[in-house]
């Protein structure tokens, strides 16, 4: 038994759509199923979806307001700096908005706060000293809603302020124009625009927008990660339609430094530009992000893109750096993670977090030393609030803020070892055995999809939260191949037997020696198109992977044998006495019912003391060795007739013995066999009592009778060993594995 990373489960249609909105649509039966197990069943949910729409600014709150202001200081020609934030909404925020409104006032400047230096959002001492006697109108976008004090500070000094976001409020709303979807009693339809999509409605209200800011709306709606339904998805897909058409210089120099070609679409944002433009906010200034986006000069767009390529560079090694660093102080025994180191970069902390999370299936708090705190990120799994139970334990933070999922803080440095055994305990002290969801949109069985069908959910692009791409599962399938692939052959492959789809397991390698040729797999992961040498075919890109049914694990072959999968506290089954160890038993000893693995290192003598030890077996993973030295398969073992006359030999010796390490070779020699066979038979004439071996010497015992073979104990364990070689050892991986569960279950 393999066990899955994820708990998977399959999502369940509670309603079902109308057939007027089926034929409304040309809904296929995958489309059908992807909306209706989603929860999509009304004509106005399915139009979401397929039919989203854009709203009217002017439903926004305060946007008349705030429009009003701005054109006041824009026709005034006032100092008016916006004030941006460093990850790619904010960047896409500060681009579209400082474009709009450049083009009516040379007088605006931008500013994106340093992370290191400023913190997120506005900071009062860069107000304070640089703001303040040099600025008329503040416009903040992506950031400001829980900086009352900040704004306070403006105010006082006579500095209009306009606050463009979309997080969530404080306690206390700060004294300005607030440009928010969700404001309190809005009205507006939708209220999940991402900061850039909030910016685009006020550049709309003034008059000022263009079909190019679209693209820069979706890059930020997208980086976000805000709900991919309704609006968003109308922005998105508009926007990505005008990537398509017409690429901003900036833009598409850096793709062609990423080596990206073809289609622009939402995994091209979230994969190659957001994390680029991300990683000019954690490794240096994301102003660079900005300039980036609204270059008109070949030779400056080139010198920036190459920038930001080595800033990300330097971003994934450092990312790889401390995450390894990290995962080595994790103990798998704990429910959340906790890890500390005391000069790790703070601005790639959240992403080592997030990868923690992957691969334990925890939530995870990463921090590092800063002056007299530690300063980080955290990050949670589905069902798990886990800033709701860190506000619990107040006096340990000097900061806490965020989500659920996703939080910062910083723990005073004095109190991190308390802070870290408390919440541990309190985690360990649940018993939940935490491990992420991953819910499935689909079962793939034979004949339930093809290529055709498949093609058509792209009308339900773009993906995202709220909206992700489907996961799909294959159940309980045979595998007809699978083997390691890259470099470092840290990914797989695999190809079943009932099913044509091709798996490509990235960072999967492993499985290479958990699956074999013929085993039982259940798979999810996402799918899409390859197409290689003319050839379309369905590929399943693998999340996670399970074993049900009992895992045997051949490695009878030197050249399969990964002995990493065995640990010491296994069970191990021999062919010889084991010295009174309490995990190791020999074959004929009946093992503990329920175990979780079984290594059977050697060669059973009987095929009957091998069943014997196996039936009624419930295992999760038997490992399969049968290593034996001398094997008897390929040459058997002597006649009769050998045996008969190597007795007649030394029973006419002439002093009733012979030194067998001085003439083993010549009396093999005469009777024409191998010395291996003259061991062979001297053993049995022992066992028969015929002869005493004695420090190599053999001596005739005082026999009064003839030779009768056939009373040899010990030959007939050697006959029964050749028989369990046969079936054991020369037989096919399947067979062999087949015959296994059979004594299991007999």
């Amino acid at each position: 038994m393999f066990t899955s990373k994820y708990t998977w489960q399959v999502r369940e249609r509670t309603e079902q759509l109308s057939e007027d909105i089926k034929k409304e649509y040309k809904l296929n039966h995958l489309e059908v199923t992807l909306l209706e197990n989603r929860g999509y069943n009304t004509q106005e949910q399915v139009d979401e979806i397929l039919a989203p729409s854009e709203y009217n600014w002017q439903y926004m709150p305060n946007i008349n307001e705030a429009a009003a202001m701005i054109k006041k200081h824009l026709d005034a020609e006032s100092r008016i700096l916006i004030y941006g934030d460093y990850d790619a909404d904010g960047i896409t925020s500060t681009a579209i908005l400082y474009d709009a409104l450049r083009a009516e006032n040379e007088n605006v400047f931008y500013f994106i706060p340093n992370r290191m230096e400023h913190g997120y959002g506005p900071n009062y001492d860069f107000f304070e000293f640089e703001v303040v006697g040099n600025a008329d109108l503040v416009i903040t976008v992506d950031n400001g809603v829980a900086a009352a004090k900040e704004i306070a500070l403006l105010r006082e000094n006579n500095i209009d302020t306009v606050i463009i976001d979309h997080h969530a409020f404080a306690d206390e709303i700060p004294d300005a124009v607030i440009v928010h979807a969700g404001y309190p009693e809005s009205k507006y339809p939708f209220q999940e625009l991402a900061g850039v999509g909030a910016a685009y409605k006020v550049i709309q209200a003034l008059g000022l927008a263009k079909d190019e800011y679209l693209g820069l709306v979706a890059i930020g709606t997208v980086a976000d990660i805000v709900s991919m339904t309704d609006e968003n998805k109308f922005l998105v897909t508009r926007g990505l339609a005008e990537l398509n058409q017409k690429m901003p210089l900036g833009l598409s120099t850096l793709l062609k430094m990423s080596n990206h070609t073809g289609t622009i679409d939402e995994e091209t944002i979230g994969f190659t530009i957001a994390p680029r433009l991300n990683a000019t906010g954690r490794m240096d200034e994301a102003s660079i992000g900005v300039e980036l986006l609204l270059a008109d000069d070949e030779n400056r767009a080139y010198e920036i893109a190459s920038g930001i390529e080595e800033l990300n560079t330097e971003r994934k090694a450092l990312v790889e750096t401390i995450y390894k660093e990290a995962a080595d102080q994790v103990d798998e025994s704990n429910e959340i993670n906790i890890v500390a180191g005391e000069d790790w970069h703070q601005g790639v902390l959240g992403i080592v977090a997030s990868r923690l999370v992957d691969r334990f299936g925890k939530p995870a708090i990463v921090m590092s030393s800063d002056f007299d705190v530690y300063k980080g990120s955290a990050r949670s799994i589905e069902g798990i609030d886990l800033l709701g139970v860190l506000k619990n334990y107040p006096d340990y933070f000097n900061t806490l803020g965020g989500h659920s999922q996703a939080l910062g803080l910083s723990v005073y440095e004095d109190s991190l070892d308390e802070f870290k055994k408390t919440i541990t305990g309190y985690f360990n002290e649940l018993n939940l055995n935490l491990k992420p969801v991953q819910y499935i949109d689909y079962k793939v069985t034979g004949d339930n999809l093809t290529l055709k069908d498949f093609e058509r959910i792209r009308r339900l692009k773009p993906f995202g939260k709220d909206f992700n791409t489907p996961v799909f599962m294959i159940a309980n399938q045979t595998v007809k191949s699978i083997r390691q692939v890259g470099k470092d052959l840290s990914h797989i492959k695999i190809t079943l037997q009932e099913l044509d789809i091709d798996i490509i397991g990235f960072k999967f390698g492993f499985l290479h020696s958990e699956v074999q040729s013929g085993d039982k797999i259940s798979l999810i992961g996402r799918l899409n198109i390859n197409d290689f040498n003319h050839k379309r075919t369905l590929q399943m890109v693998l999340m996670d992977a399970r074993i049900d049914d009992l895992q045997i694990i051949d490695m009878r072959a030197k050249n399969e044998q990964d002995f990493s999968l065995i640990k010491s506290d296994d069970l191990f089954v021999t062919s010889e006495g084991n010295d009174g160890k309490e995990n190791y038993f020999t074959y004929g000893d009946p093992l503990p019912i329920a175990v979780d693995t079984v290594v059977l290192r050697d060669i059973p003598y009987d095929l009957e003391e091998l069943k014997t030890t196996l039936k009624g077996l419930q295992a999760s993973k038997i490992i399969v060795i049968f290593n034996d030295k001398n094997e008897l398969f390929f040459e058997g073992l002597p006649s009769k007739q050998l045996i008969e006359q190597t007795d007649e030999i030394i029973m006419n010796a002439k002093d009733g013995a012979i030194d067998l390490t001085i003439h083993a070779p010549h009396l093999a020699k005469r009777i024409g066999t191998s010395m291996r066979n003259l061991k062979i038979i001297t053993d049995i004439l022992a066992d028969l009592s015929r002869i005493r071996l004695e420090n190599g010497i053999v001596y005739k015992d005082e026999v009064q009778s003839g030779i009768n073979i056939e009373n040899s104990q010990y030959l007939k364990r050697l006959t029964t060993k050749i028989e369990a070689e046969a079936k054991l050892k020369m037989s096919s991986g399947q067979n062999m594995k087949d015959y296994l569960r059979t004594l299991i279950t007999a």
